[in-house]
């Protein structure tokens, strides 16, 4: 049981990982944005192309993953998100979901064009190699770097949005955008950037998925899942929430698999998911 919880967390911080951007985006934005796990998807084929063309690790990838992503991010809200913020909140969520819809399709598809649809994983070196935390317990040296990179990217957005002007004006705009345009905040930029930076964590999870599990054009669609059930599950822009929500997931599914099998692992989440949702709505 001890080993099961262990792999539990490594999959639960991935979880986390994974949601994060999609949570902040919609807490700040109100952009439901479906393409989420497609921009996964591409952060995982850029870190598999950089390891098997420039033989460069992985996780030494990340910036170079963030620059692409940052880039693709602003582009894609200026071209199509940008059009949608001055719509009420429920017209803004129904029309971002429409525009994601549409990106997946693109997106995936572009990654058939360019990198067919076969599986493909990042396998360094260290790759299988575990260490002994307790006795029974073994922990994979990839899965405490993903451990690591959930910690530091939580960490890191927290002080960003607790410590720095640009928090603050995302926390601002979040509250009462109007009202923040009128005490000198540029919404606009704001929008821009912090897009961006989803899209950024976005290609983060997407390194991880390629080295702890693999890559294929339409994985994105499988991680947006979990993302939305960690979003439910957490509510909305709560970066701590998202995290222990994400661990959450990843234990009660480890601990079900140890039970009933590997063939129900995905009905649980499902199940919570429709169970949170009765919950709330009563």
């Amino acid at each position: 049981m001890g080993q099961v919880i262990a792999y539990g967390i490594i999959t639960g911080a991935f979880y986390g990982l994974t949601a994060i951007g999609l949570s902040l985006v919609f807490g700040v934005m109100r952009h439901l944005n479906i393409a989420h796990g497609s921009l996964l998807m591409i952060g995982g084929f850029v870190a598999y192309w950089a390891f098997n063309l420039f033989n460069i690790d992985p996780f030494l990838s990340i910036p170079i993953v963030i620059v692409i992503l940052l880039a693709i991010g602003a582009l894609l809200y200026k071209g199509l998100f940008s059009h949608l913020d001055t719509l009420p909140e429920g017209h803004k969520i129904n029309n971002s979901m429409l525009v994601g819809f549409g990106l997946v399709w693109v997106l995936d598809n572009l990654a058939i064009l360019f990198w067919t649809s076969d599986v493909r994983a990042v396998t360094p070196s260290y790759t299988g190699k575990v260490f002994t935390l307790l006795p029974g317990v073994r922990i994979p040296i990839v899965g405490l770097a993903v451990i690591g990179i959930a910690l530091v990217v939580i960490f890191s957005l927290h002080l960003m949005l607790t410590r720095t002007y640009f928090g603050k004006s995302v926390r601002g705009t979040a509250q009462d955008r109007d009202a923040a345009n009128l005490m000198g905040i540029n919404v606009e930029r704001t929008y821009l950037i912090f897009f961006a930076l989803s899209a950024a964590l976005a290609g983060i999870a997407g390194v991880v998925a390629a080295v702890n599990y693999s890559v294929h054009p339409t994985v994105g669609f499988e991680w947006l899942l979990k993302a939305i059930i960690i979003l439910v599950l957490a509510g909305v822009g709560k970066i701590g929430r998202v995290f222990g929500a994400g661990l959450v997931l990843g234990i009660v599914e480890g601990i079900s698999v140890y039970f009933t099998g590997p063939a129900y692992r995905e009905v649980v989440g499902l199940v919570i998911f429709i169970l949170v949702l009765l919950r709330r709505s009563m």
